[in-house]
């Protein structure tokens, strides 16, 4: 439901330019959604601590996409021509894309789970649509004058997953606290 309220009440779309892609993405969505609940109404219920598990997937993700909704307020989203701003705190802090990353972690946790041809060849369209989409929003900026802001920031935080030197960091803050 939070992806739904999103894509019609949060992202705006500043441009008219639109992709074959974009318009298909609503439908493969929805394809995503409702072969997930069909799996898991006529689920046999064999292994219940699959389900529980992606069930705090699914938390978490969710979290991290209201996290991103909060520290994102306003911005252009989705093929916006304008740069807007580069936000480098909250779970942009962590990615460059949260929003992304959190609609992708709940698609592949279905995926997993379900283990269906239908969901996928969703998955695989929707991780797609996101990386390029992702690219797209990229150039936007760096053909912008945030350019450079953007780059370094960039450097230093993943696309979709932290960088290893981020999760360097995290472990040495996390001994450092320990040898307190």
């Amino acid at each position: 439901m939070s992806l739904i309220w999103a894509r019609f009440r949060f992202f705006t779309i500043g441009s008219t330019k639109s992709r074959l892609s974009s318009y298909l993405y609503d439908p493969v969505v929805a394809v995503q959604i409702i072969s997930t609940y069909y799996f898991l109404l006529t689920f046999n219920g064999s292994s219940w601590y699959a389900i529980a598990g992606v069930a705090v997937v699914y938390l978490f993700a969710l979290a991290f996409f209201w996290w991103s909704i909060v520290t994102a307020n306003e911005l252009n989203f989705a093929f916006s021509p304008n740069a807007g701003m580069v936000i480098t705190n909250g779970p942009f802090a962590l990615i460059r894309h949260p929003f992304y990353g959190s609609y992708s972690l709940v698609w592949l946790s279905s995926t997993l789970l379900f283990n269906s041809w239908v969901l996928w060849i969703t998955l695989v369209y929707l991780v797609a649509f996101y990386f390029t989409s992702a690219k797209d929003e990229e150039k936007v900026i760096l053909e912008s004058s945030l350019a450079k802001e953007y780059r370094t920031y960039s450097e230093n935080t993943g696309m979709f997953l932290p960088r290893i030197k981020q999760w360097k960091s995290w472990i040495l803050e996390l001994s450092k606290k320990k040898k307190k």
